[in-house]
């Protein structure tokens, strides 16, 4: 039997502990998640898109990234917790099979057979197996944005339904991963001062996410404006369909905008403001930021830098390199609705976060192992940087692990009428600066320009 919407919202029953950030969180349960599958005698497992939901009602598969970074911080977290001496399978990015694979998916008997009927990459080696179970979730964002609450879920090829795995926990939620869940936000000129402790600065931009969000008046006064609508807004966004602005309009606290038709020329405009703040935008259609489509939390994406005094920067595909980009392309119907799919991308929105440049002195570092180990999770993927003679996939669990805290000590640390698609390749010379983001974001933006045709699967 299948657990309905209903029984899986009823098993987020939030903890009374002080909530932990997630990453930490998800560490802790990656642990009695490989004791159960190892307990079970699974030798391969793969991790799928959670479904979220806003309104402790309703279910969705594109809440925003979110979706998809809870299965991969999972999938992190998992291998971080793995036995190295008897390791268990931990498969690369499951969902990714499962969106190739026509008809899978976790919510029916049908749909879950056929995700064992294919091959997956693991993490580590060269080598493709079956999968003997696989585990997925569901979240809960509390109305004021600061929880977000847990509950994995996994099921395996002979019994073939959906169990709770573990108890559900409730996690601190960060202004971070406002983005990740569709939330706007604007914080211009409230932290200049300087007065404000950062865990001050991050309540008064949950705060002020939850009022947009929900359309709370602050005080005696309306609502915050949403970021689309902010006269101070540090960074603006324009969106043109052949070279016409397009109007934003504003609903219940959100952003939206037609969708472009087919052939249409679409390009993305920055427009920052006339202080003397130097600003560095993570821009992402479809989850994909428009700089080498990455795939990560946007305080780990390659950021445009809008230096004071500069005009409108005009972006109008993806830059795949420092020479060249990808243009886009509006996809015919046909084409969106192929990439509609329930594991696929977060098709239909346009985000951008927007850094200011850090000043001052950079706050220590925790250098704890589990601060190191936090730091992956967050990162989201199991995709790490060689070394020269290295090969491009650890050949081990063991060498994927150092290499991931590695990679935490190099990188995460450093602070380094259709869907809108990739179309033809041009040259595009960009020049890379040095930019240091302040860890918090001033801004975040989110709009909606798709509603996807498929009924759910």
């Amino acid at each position: 039997m299948t657990v309905n919407a209903l029984t899986l919202l009823a098993l987020l029953v939030p903890s009374v502990a002080e909530p932990q950030p997630l990453e930490r969180e998800l560490l802790r349960v990656a642990k009695q998640a490989i004791k159960h599958c190892s307990d079970k005698g699974y030798k391969n497992i793969g991790v799928l898109k959670f479904q979220i939901t806003k309104d402790g009602k309703t279910l969705s598969d594109n809440v925003g990234t979110l979706n998809v970074f809870l299965a991969r911080r999972l999938e992190v977290a998992l291998v971080l917790s793995d036995n190295p001496r008897n390791p268990i399978g931990i498969i690369d990015n499951a969902t990714a099979v499962a969106h190739r694979t026509k008809g899978a998916n976790h919510l029916s008997k049908e749909g879950r057979l056929k995700l064992f009927a294919v091959s997956y990459p693991l993490a580590w080696g060269k080598a493709e197996v079956r999968p003997d179970a696989f585990i997925t979730g569901i979240a809960e964002i509390s109305k004021d944005l600061k929880t977000i609450s847990v509950q994995l879920l996994v099921f395996d090829k002979s019994e073939n339904t959906l169990k709770p795995l573990g108890s559900a926990f409730t996690a601190a939620n960060q202004p971070e991963q406002l983005a990740e869940m569709g939330e706007s936000f604007n914080t211009r000129g409230l932290f200049d001062d300087g007065k404000l402790e950062d865990d001050k600065k991050k309540e008064v931009v949950l705060n002020k996410a939850a009022q947009i969000k929900n359309q709370e008046r602050e005080g005696n006064q309306a609502p915050p404006p949403n970021p689309a609508r902010d006269s101070q807004a540090p960074v603006t966004l324009e969106i043109r369909y052949d070279g016409r602005v397009v109007p934003i309009e504003i609903k219940g606290g959100k952003a939206f905008v037609p969708e472009p038709r087919q052939g249409q020329r679409v390009e993305l405009v920055l427009k920052r403001d006339n202080s003397r703040v130097r600003y560095g935008v993570v821009l992402k259609v479809n989850g994909e930021n428009t700089i080498e489509k990455q795939r990560l939390p946007d305080l780990q994406c390659r950021r445009w830098i809008l230096d004071p005094g500069r005009g409108p920067m005009v972006i109008d595909g993806y830059q795949i390199n420092d020479n060249q980009k990808q243009v886009f392309r509006v996809l015919s119907v046909q084409e969106s609705q192929a990439r509609e799919m329930d594991y696929g991308a977060d098709v239909g929105t346009i985000t951008m976060t927007v850094f200011r440049e850090l000043t001052g002195k950079k706050k220590p570092l925790d250098p704890s192992d589990e601060a190191k180990e936090a730091a992956v999770v967050h990162k989201g993927t199991l995709e790490t940087k060689p070394q020269p003679g290295e090969p491009v996939k650890p050949e081990s669990l063991g060498a994927l692990t150092a290499r991931l805290l590695e990679d935490a000590n190099r990188t995460i640390f450093d602070g380094g009428g259709g869907l809108i698609g990739e179309g033809r390749t041009e040259n595009s010379l960009v020049k890379v600066v040095k930019f240091e983001p302040d860890p918090l974001p001033v801004m975040s933006l989110t709009v909606s320009y798709y509603n996807p045709r498929n009924p759910p699967r």
